[in-house]
Protein backbone atom coordinates (compact mmCIF):
# COMPACT_ATOMS: atom_id res chain seq x y z
CA UNK A 1 0.00 0.00 0.00
CA UNK A 2 1.18 3.65 -0.47
CA UNK A 3 0.68 4.47 3.01
CA UNK A 4 3.67 1.82 3.87
CA UNK A 5 5.67 2.15 1.38
CA UNK A 6 6.17 5.92 2.17
CA UNK A 7 5.93 5.58 6.01
CA UNK A 8 8.45 7.32 6.68
CA UNK A 9 7.42 10.54 5.07
CA UNK A 10 4.36 10.11 7.25
CA UNK A 11 6.31 9.56 10.11
CA UNK A 12 7.72 12.41 10.13
CA UNK A 13 4.75 14.34 9.32
CA UNK A 14 3.40 12.89 11.82
CA UNK A 15 6.42 14.29 13.86
CA UNK A 16 5.70 17.59 12.69
CA UNK A 17 2.28 17.93 13.61
CA UNK A 18 3.36 17.51 17.16
CA UNK A 19 5.46 19.87 17.01
CA UNK A 20 2.70 22.41 15.66
CA UNK A 21 0.59 21.47 18.20
CA UNK A 22 3.14 21.91 21.46
CA UNK A 23 2.14 25.88 20.84
CA UNK A 24 -1.75 24.68 20.55
CA UNK A 25 -4.30 27.00 23.16
CA UNK A 26 -7.89 26.76 22.79
CA UNK A 27 -7.82 30.21 21.16
CA UNK A 28 -5.43 29.53 18.52
CA UNK A 29 -7.48 26.43 18.08
CA UNK A 30 -10.46 28.65 17.43
CA UNK A 31 -8.88 30.73 15.52
CA UNK A 32 -7.27 27.82 12.97
CA UNK A 33 -11.01 26.10 13.02
CA UNK A 34 -12.30 29.63 11.67
CA UNK A 35 -9.49 29.84 8.94
CA UNK A 36 -9.98 26.28 7.54
CA UNK A 37 -13.39 26.96 7.58
CA UNK A 38 -11.95 28.98 3.98
CA UNK A 39 -11.42 26.44 2.50
CA UNK A 40 -14.52 24.15 3.89
CA UNK A 41 -16.97 22.94 0.84
CA UNK A 42 -19.70 24.86 2.72
CA UNK A 43 -17.77 28.21 2.64
CA UNK A 44 -16.95 27.54 -1.51
CA UNK A 45 -20.18 26.59 -2.49
CA UNK A 46 -21.35 29.87 -0.83
CA UNK A 47 -18.92 31.95 -2.94
CA UNK A 48 -19.72 30.61 -5.80
CA UNK A 49 -23.25 30.85 -5.18
CA UNK A 50 -23.24 34.64 -4.73
CA UNK A 51 -20.29 35.19 -7.34
CA UNK A 52 -23.27 33.26 -10.11
CA UNK A 53 -26.24 34.93 -8.95
CA UNK A 54 -25.30 38.08 -8.36
CA UNK A 55 -21.75 39.51 -9.89
CA UNK A 56 -20.47 37.33 -12.82
CA UNK A 57 -22.03 34.33 -13.95
CA UNK A 58 -19.28 33.89 -16.73
CA UNK A 59 -16.31 34.15 -14.07
CA UNK A 60 -18.83 31.52 -11.40
CA UNK A 61 -18.90 28.95 -14.21
CA UNK A 62 -14.98 28.82 -14.99
CA UNK A 63 -14.73 28.68 -11.24
CA UNK A 64 -17.51 26.19 -10.66
CA UNK A 65 -16.43 23.94 -13.24
CA UNK A 66 -12.17 24.07 -12.68
CA UNK A 67 -13.15 23.09 -8.28
CA UNK A 68 -15.63 20.81 -9.49
CA UNK A 69 -12.54 19.14 -11.89
CA UNK A 70 -10.18 19.45 -8.86
CA UNK A 71 -12.34 17.50 -6.36
CA UNK A 72 -13.39 14.83 -8.81
CA UNK A 73 -9.07 14.48 -9.27
CA UNK A 74 -9.13 15.05 -5.30
CA UNK A 75 -11.55 12.42 -4.61
CA UNK A 76 -9.97 9.95 -7.54
CA UNK A 77 -6.34 10.15 -5.79
CA UNK A 78 -8.23 9.97 -2.31
CA UNK A 79 -9.83 6.61 -2.80
CA UNK A 80 -6.85 5.37 -4.89
CA UNK A 81 -4.00 6.51 -2.13
CA UNK A 82 -6.31 5.31 0.94
CA UNK A 83 -3.88 6.79 3.29
CA UNK A 84 -5.36 7.54 6.53
CA UNK A 85 -5.66 10.59 8.58
CA UNK A 86 -2.38 11.64 10.93
CA UNK A 87 -5.57 11.26 14.23
CA UNK A 88 -6.23 7.65 12.90
CA UNK A 89 -2.52 6.76 13.51
CA UNK A 90 -1.91 8.73 16.92
CA UNK A 91 -5.14 10.07 18.53
CA UNK A 92 -3.47 12.06 20.20
CA UNK A 93 -3.51 15.18 17.57
CA UNK A 94 -6.72 15.07 16.90
CA UNK A 95 -8.17 18.47 17.26
CA UNK A 96 -11.04 18.02 14.32
CA UNK A 97 -12.29 14.85 12.44
CA UNK A 98 -13.12 14.21 8.83
CA UNK A 99 -14.54 11.38 6.97
CA UNK A 100 -12.18 10.48 4.16
CA UNK A 101 -8.95 9.71 3.72
CA UNK A 102 -6.05 11.68 4.02
CA UNK A 103 -3.61 12.29 0.79
CA UNK A 104 -4.32 14.74 -1.16
CA UNK A 105 -5.15 17.85 1.46
CA UNK A 106 -8.80 18.75 -0.65
CA UNK A 107 -9.00 22.43 1.10
CA UNK A 108 -4.94 23.03 0.47
CA UNK A 109 -6.16 21.82 -3.31
CA UNK A 110 -9.19 23.85 -3.39
CA UNK A 111 -7.48 27.05 -1.72
CA UNK A 112 -5.01 27.28 -4.10
CA UNK A 113 -7.83 27.59 -6.82
CA UNK A 114 -10.50 29.73 -5.32
CA UNK A 115 -8.16 32.44 -3.73
CA UNK A 116 -6.10 33.41 -6.64
CA UNK A 117 -8.93 32.80 -8.94
CA UNK A 118 -11.04 36.09 -6.69
CA UNK A 119 -7.85 38.07 -6.64
CA UNK A 120 -6.88 38.20 -10.18
CA UNK A 121 -10.81 38.02 -11.59
CA UNK A 122 -12.17 40.91 -8.62
CA UNK A 123 -12.90 43.81 -10.36
CA UNK A 124 -12.79 46.24 -6.86
CA UNK A 125 -9.22 44.73 -6.21
CA UNK A 126 -7.67 45.57 -9.96
CA UNK A 127 -6.25 49.15 -9.11
CA UNK A 128 -1.97 49.05 -8.68
CA UNK A 129 -2.71 49.92 -5.10
CA UNK A 130 -4.43 46.59 -4.27
CA UNK A 131 -1.43 44.81 -5.40
CA UNK A 132 -0.23 43.89 -2.18
CA UNK A 133 -3.53 42.73 -1.12
CA UNK A 134 -4.22 40.80 -4.32
CA UNK A 135 -0.81 39.04 -2.62
CA UNK A 136 -2.48 38.27 0.23
CA UNK A 137 -5.32 36.42 -1.11
CA UNK A 138 -3.97 34.26 -3.69
CA UNK A 139 -1.15 32.86 -1.51
CA UNK A 140 -1.27 33.76 2.13
CA UNK A 141 -4.69 32.44 2.62
CA UNK A 142 -4.04 28.90 0.68
CA UNK A 143 -0.56 28.70 2.95
CA UNK A 144 -2.55 29.56 6.57
CA UNK A 145 -5.52 27.21 4.96
CA UNK A 146 -2.96 24.51 4.28
CA UNK A 147 -1.42 24.95 7.46
CA UNK A 148 -4.15 24.94 9.58
CA UNK A 149 -5.15 21.84 8.24
CA UNK A 150 -1.39 20.52 9.71
CA UNK A 151 -2.40 22.28 12.92
CA UNK A 152 -5.12 20.09 13.38
CA UNK A 153 -4.26 16.85 13.05
CA UNK A 154 -6.19 16.40 9.77
CA UNK A 155 -3.45 16.13 7.18
CA UNK A 156 -0.05 15.55 6.80
CA UNK A 157 2.38 18.32 5.91
CA UNK A 158 2.64 15.68 2.54
CA UNK A 159 -0.74 15.89 2.09
CA UNK A 160 -0.89 19.74 2.08
CA UNK A 161 1.97 20.30 -0.07
CA UNK A 162 0.59 17.74 -2.46
CA UNK A 163 -2.70 20.09 -2.54
CA UNK A 164 -1.21 23.33 -2.89
CA UNK A 165 0.81 21.30 -6.06
CA UNK A 166 -2.08 20.41 -7.88
CA UNK A 167 -4.53 23.54 -6.78
CA UNK A 168 -2.11 25.80 -8.23
CA UNK A 169 -1.00 24.02 -11.80
CA UNK A 170 -5.06 23.93 -12.18
CA UNK A 171 -5.26 27.83 -11.83
CA UNK A 172 -2.06 28.37 -13.61
CA UNK A 173 -3.32 26.44 -16.21
CA UNK A 174 -6.89 28.47 -16.19
CA UNK A 175 -4.92 31.66 -16.30
CA UNK A 176 -2.82 30.89 -19.08
CA UNK A 177 -5.39 28.58 -21.57
CA UNK A 178 -8.75 29.02 -19.84
CA UNK A 179 -9.97 32.49 -22.27
CA UNK A 180 -8.47 30.74 -24.69
CA UNK A 181 -10.39 27.16 -24.37
CA UNK A 182 -13.54 29.30 -23.45
CA UNK A 183 -13.40 31.23 -27.06
CA UNK A 184 -12.77 28.24 -29.09
CA UNK A 185 -15.64 26.05 -27.12
CA UNK A 186 -17.83 29.37 -27.99
CA UNK A 187 -17.37 28.94 -31.83
CA UNK A 188 -18.19 25.52 -32.10
CA UNK A 189 -22.07 25.57 -33.59
CA UNK A 190 -23.36 22.81 -32.90
CA UNK A 191 -24.51 22.57 -28.98
CA UNK A 192 -24.83 18.65 -29.02
CA UNK A 193 -21.11 18.68 -29.83
CA UNK A 194 -20.51 21.12 -26.95
CA UNK A 195 -22.50 18.68 -24.74
CA UNK A 196 -20.08 15.83 -25.69
CA UNK A 197 -17.38 17.68 -25.06
CA UNK A 198 -18.46 18.61 -21.69
CA UNK A 199 -19.33 14.48 -20.76
CA UNK A 200 -15.87 13.42 -21.46
CA UNK A 201 -13.85 14.74 -18.72
CA UNK A 202 -16.71 13.44 -16.53
CA UNK A 203 -16.78 9.84 -18.30
CA UNK A 204 -12.79 10.10 -17.87
CA UNK A 205 -13.58 10.75 -14.04
CA UNK A 206 -15.73 7.55 -14.20
CA UNK A 207 -13.47 5.32 -15.46
CA UNK A 208 -11.17 5.85 -13.59
CA UNK A 209 -13.52 5.16 -10.43
CA UNK A 210 -16.98 4.51 -10.89
CA UNK A 211 -18.11 5.11 -7.04
CA UNK A 212 -16.92 8.71 -6.92
CA UNK A 213 -20.54 9.98 -8.95
CA UNK A 214 -20.75 13.57 -7.13
CA UNK A 215 -18.34 15.21 -9.00
CA UNK A 216 -18.87 13.97 -12.41
CA UNK A 217 -22.82 14.08 -12.34
CA UNK A 218 -21.99 17.93 -10.84
CA UNK A 219 -20.08 19.22 -13.58
CA UNK A 220 -21.72 17.56 -16.63
CA UNK A 221 -24.81 19.25 -15.22
CA UNK A 222 -23.33 22.40 -14.43
CA UNK A 223 -22.03 22.21 -18.24
CA UNK A 224 -24.90 21.39 -20.16
CA UNK A 225 -26.90 24.44 -18.14
CA UNK A 226 -24.49 27.17 -18.98
CA UNK A 227 -24.43 25.79 -22.76
CA UNK A 228 -28.14 25.96 -23.29
CA UNK A 229 -28.57 29.54 -21.09
CA UNK A 230 -26.33 30.90 -23.35
CA UNK A 231 -28.17 29.81 -26.41
CA UNK A 232 -31.21 30.99 -24.69
CA UNK A 233 -29.68 34.57 -24.40
CA UNK A 234 -27.55 34.56 -21.26
CA UNK A 235 -27.89 35.66 -17.90
CA UNK A 236 -26.48 38.62 -16.03
CA UNK A 237 -25.86 38.37 -12.72
CA UNK A 238 -24.45 42.05 -12.01
CA UNK A 239 -28.10 43.32 -12.98
CA UNK A 240 -30.68 44.09 -10.78
CA UNK A 241 -31.02 46.07 -7.52
CA UNK A 242 -29.75 44.41 -3.96
CA UNK A 243 -33.12 43.50 -3.05
CA UNK A 244 -33.65 41.12 -5.96
CA UNK A 245 -30.08 39.80 -5.28
CA UNK A 246 -30.67 39.01 -2.18
CA UNK A 247 -33.82 37.52 -3.13
CA UNK A 248 -32.11 35.30 -5.63
CA UNK A 249 -29.97 33.78 -3.36
CA UNK A 250 -32.41 32.88 -1.03
CA UNK A 251 -35.18 31.52 -3.38
CA UNK A 252 -32.46 30.03 -5.76
CA UNK A 253 -30.69 28.18 -2.48
CA UNK A 254 -34.25 26.96 -0.78
CA UNK A 255 -35.43 25.18 -4.27
CA UNK A 256 -32.33 23.10 -4.64
CA UNK A 257 -31.84 22.44 -1.25
CA UNK A 258 -35.76 21.35 -1.05
CA UNK A 259 -35.03 19.41 -4.56
CA UNK A 260 -31.92 17.46 -3.20
CA UNK A 261 -33.56 16.44 -0.44
CA UNK A 262 -36.53 14.88 -1.70
CA UNK A 263 -34.10 13.19 -4.02
CA UNK A 264 -32.39 11.60 -0.70
CA UNK A 265 -35.81 9.41 -0.77
CA UNK A 266 -34.66 7.67 -3.83
CA UNK A 267 -31.62 6.83 -2.61
CA UNK A 268 -32.67 4.34 -0.05
CA UNK A 269 -33.64 2.61 -2.60
CA UNK A 270 -30.30 0.60 -3.58
CA UNK A 271 -31.04 -0.46 -6.79
CA UNK A 272 -31.53 3.15 -8.08
CA UNK A 273 -29.40 5.03 -5.03
CA UNK A 274 -26.46 5.25 -7.94
CA UNK A 275 -28.38 6.71 -10.02
CA UNK A 276 -30.46 9.00 -7.77
CA UNK A 277 -27.04 9.62 -6.46
CA UNK A 278 -26.74 11.55 -10.16
CA UNK A 279 -29.60 12.90 -10.76
CA UNK A 280 -29.01 14.97 -7.40
CA UNK A 281 -25.77 16.45 -8.16
CA UNK A 282 -26.32 17.10 -11.94
CA UNK A 283 -29.48 18.56 -11.05
CA UNK A 284 -27.42 21.32 -8.52
CA UNK A 285 -25.06 21.85 -11.60
CA UNK A 286 -28.11 22.27 -13.95
CA UNK A 287 -29.69 24.44 -11.47
CA UNK A 288 -26.47 26.74 -10.86
CA UNK A 289 -26.16 27.85 -14.36
CA UNK A 290 -29.78 27.43 -15.93
CA UNK A 291 -32.63 26.53 -14.00
CA UNK A 292 -32.51 29.22 -10.93
CA UNK A 293 -31.83 32.05 -13.88
CA UNK A 294 -34.98 30.53 -15.22
CA UNK A 295 -36.68 31.04 -12.25
CA UNK A 296 -35.38 33.90 -11.79
CA UNK A 297 -36.43 35.63 -14.93
CA UNK A 298 -39.86 34.13 -14.31
CA UNK A 299 -40.14 35.74 -10.25
CA UNK A 300 -39.28 38.99 -12.29
CA UNK A 301 -35.61 38.89 -10.03
CA UNK A 302 -34.01 38.98 -13.13
CA UNK A 303 -33.94 39.65 -16.82
CA UNK A 304 -35.22 37.62 -19.11
CA UNK A 305 -32.41 35.64 -21.12
CA UNK A 306 -33.84 36.81 -23.96
CA UNK A 307 -33.64 40.75 -22.70
CA UNK A 308 -30.64 40.42 -20.79
CA UNK A 309 -28.88 39.62 -24.32
CA UNK A 310 -30.35 42.53 -26.19
CA UNK A 311 -29.13 44.59 -23.18
CA UNK A 312 -26.05 43.52 -23.36
CA UNK A 313 -25.48 44.49 -27.14
CA UNK A 314 -27.09 47.52 -26.67
CA UNK A 315 -24.93 48.37 -24.06
CA UNK A 316 -21.81 49.15 -26.55
CA UNK A 317 -23.95 49.96 -28.97
CA UNK A 318 -24.53 53.21 -26.63
CA UNK A 319 -21.44 53.58 -25.77
CA UNK A 320 -20.10 54.35 -29.00
CA UNK A 321 -23.04 56.54 -29.44
CA UNK A 322 -22.21 58.45 -26.54
CA UNK A 323 -18.22 58.49 -28.06
CA UNK A 324 -19.41 59.78 -31.20
CA UNK A 325 -21.78 62.74 -30.03
CA UNK A 326 -18.93 63.43 -27.83
CA UNK A 327 -16.38 63.53 -30.61
CA UNK A 328 -18.62 65.63 -32.78
CA UNK A 329 -19.37 68.01 -29.82
CA UNK A 330 -15.33 68.68 -29.06
CA UNK A 331 -15.33 69.10 -32.72
CA UNK A 332 -17.50 72.20 -32.86
CA UNK A 333 -15.82 73.84 -29.91
CA UNK A 334 -12.31 73.28 -31.68
CA UNK A 335 -13.85 75.26 -34.93
CA UNK A 336 -15.47 77.89 -32.80
CA UNK A 337 -12.37 78.53 -31.49
CA UNK A 338 -10.48 79.07 -35.02
CA UNK A 339 -13.41 81.36 -36.34
CA UNK A 340 -12.76 83.24 -33.56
Amino acid sequence: MFFENFSYIYSWGLDFIRAVQSIASPALTAVVKAITFLGNPEFCIALIVVLAWCIDEKKAFRLSLLMGLSTGLNYVMKSALKVPRPYEVDSSVMLMTESDFATPSGHAQNSAILWPFLAKNAAALQKKKYNALKLVIAFALPLLIGFSRVYLGVHYPSDVLAGWAIGFLFVLCEFVLGARIAEAFEKLQHHSLKVLICFLPCFLLLCINNQQIKMPAFIFGLAVGRIYITEKGGFSAKDGKLYQKVLRVLVGAAIAGAVFYLLNFAREFEQIERYAKFVQYCFLGWWLTFGAPAVFALLHLAAKPEQAASESTAQPAEAAESAQHAEAANSAEKEGADDK
